[in-house]
């Protein structure tokens, strides 16, 4: 605990965005998919908290199930930023700037094969511009997307 408070004095609070992750074999997965935290603390085996500095480009999938299979599938792509307009998500504090979201299976598989065509153009995924991830977003939600294209 000391730790965490000696790197959150480091740093100013406003500037720093944390995310949960979770992990419940077979109940619950919470996972970052991609981005690079500035730190993280673990709350114990299946808990932890990545936290971001302003201006980071992170992907974040919260799955739930129960006996009956999956109930709940969500992907976000998210930009955190210092101030202004931010979008409420769960498990993401305060907020970040919501560049995707993707919710239901049909459109979580579309985003996770829109994904692995942009990791053979890109060295990480946290390069890619905002601006691809809202076309992304926008192609999702819209019916457009084509297997195959970028």
């Amino acid at each position: 605990m000391a730790s965490l408070a000696k790197k959150l004095s480091t740093a100013p609070a406003e500037n720093l965005t944390a995310v949960i992750v979770v992990y419940q074999k077979n109940r619950m997965n919470h996972r970052l998919i991609f981005g690079e935290p500035a730190f993280t603390v673990r709350r114990g085996w299946r808990r932890e908290i990545a936290v971001f500095q302003a201006g980071k480009i992170f992907g974040y999938e919260r799955w739930r199930a129960n006996k009956f299979g999956t109930q709940d599938w969500r992907l976000f792509i998210c930009e955190t930023c210092s101030a202004g307009s931010m979008t409420k998500i769960p498990g993401v504090n305060p907020g970040a700037q919501m560049l995707l979201s993707a919710l239901g299976k049909n459109r979580v598989k579309r985003t996770l094969e829109r994904m692995d065509a942009l990791r053979t153009e890109h060295e990480s995924l946290s390069d890619v511009t905002p601006r691809v991830w809202r076309e992304i977003h926008n192609d999702i939600e819209t019916g457009l997307f084509v297997r195959g294209k970028p």
